[in-house]
């Protein structure tokens, strides 16, 4: 029988487990890490008819001062726990030394990490399909259409929307990589690189669209069942992208969602190691407890038809 009661929190592993910003996930990117001090509970949402009223008044002097109330529902998050456990055995450990290998944890844990990452990725490219977003139809023609297609206006138009919503900074575009190589290679947006067709910047790009970051999605992951052979499947569409207002931090800030992460049950990612002794290995325990939550339609838009 394992024995369970003497795992430590290892800070080393933690440590490197939480450089996402390493990996070729973009999951935290989209809907960034906010920690919350309960596993379950509510927050709140406004709707559209909230915001940016012309509500003030002019005030005379010992007059009352002008006041509006708000009205508002709630949403409700669970954070569950994702979790995977590796077995290093002594014997392993060894041969490992012997080869001049230093750190065979970390290598592990590192793989734990991404099968975790992969389900994350899942989870927020399932929010995203499911967030209710304004969609409308790409203009012109398909991506792989160079000629045809004209996602430099699908994509203003976005903006534009978004900017009739209220949502005028931290806009990006969210697209997948092969359906941004397509993009690239359009002629309505290779005519926009110094008139010829010359790539020059992504800064040229960004602010032609009108957004402030471009997310390409390239994300993959095997969906073959272990011992099979691998089939590396795209987890992002390559027929729809977004474009989105993305914020972290405080609901307040804005943005189209969060990962919430309570701390307590693993947060963003936590490792521990512990002993097995009836089979002379060592544990490692990679987890999470996350929920992916889309917090405001109005701040994404979905394109489809690409």
């Amino acid at each position: 029988m394992s024995l369970y009661g003497n795992a430590s929190f290892n800070p080393v592993l933690s440590e490197a487990l939480n450089k996402i910003g390493e990996n070729k996930f973009v999951g935290t990117s989209i809907l960034p890490i906010r920690n919350v001090g309960t596993k379950n509970g509510d927050y709140p949402i406004f709707s559209d008819d909230q915001f940016d009223l012309n509500d003030s008044a002019i005030r005379s002097a010992g007059s009352s001062f002008a006041r509006r109330d708000f009205d508002y529902g709630k949403q409700s998050y669970s954070c569950l726990q994702y979790a995977l456990e590796g077995v290093l055995p002594d014997e392993d450990q060894s041969k490992a030394s012997d080869d001049g290998i230093s750190d065979a944890a970390g290598a592990i844990a590192q793989k734990l990490q991404r099968d975790i990452m992969v389900g994350h990725e899942l989870r927020v490219a399932s929010s995203l399909q499911n967030g209710g977003f304004n969609a409308t139809a790409q203009t012109g023609a398909v991506m792989s259409d160079a000629a045809g297609a004209k996602p430099i206006t699908s994509i203003q138009n976005a903006v534009e929307r978004l900017n009739a919503n209220g949502m005028f900074d931290n806009l990006a575009l969210i697209i997948e990589s092969s359906l941004y190589n397509e993009m690239i290679n359009t002629d309505d947006v290779r005519n926009i690189f110094n008139g010829n067709g010359q790539y020059t910047s992504k800064d040229i790009l960004t602010s032609a669209l009108g957004v402030s970051n471009i997310i390409v999605c390239p994300t993959r992951y095997n969906s073959a069942a272990k011992g099979q052979s691998a089939s590396r499947t795209k987890i992002w569409e390559t027929d729809t992208y977004y474009v989105a207002q993305i914020a972290g931090g405080e609901f307040s800030n804005g943005g189209i969602g969060r990962t919430l992460a309570y701390s307590p049950d693993g947060g963003a990612f936590t490792a521990e190691t512990y002993r097995d002794e009836p089979i002379k290995s060592d544990i490692l325990r990679v987890y999470m407890s996350t929920d992916e939550v889309i917090i405001n339609a109005n701040a994404g838009e979905e394109i489809t038809g690409a």
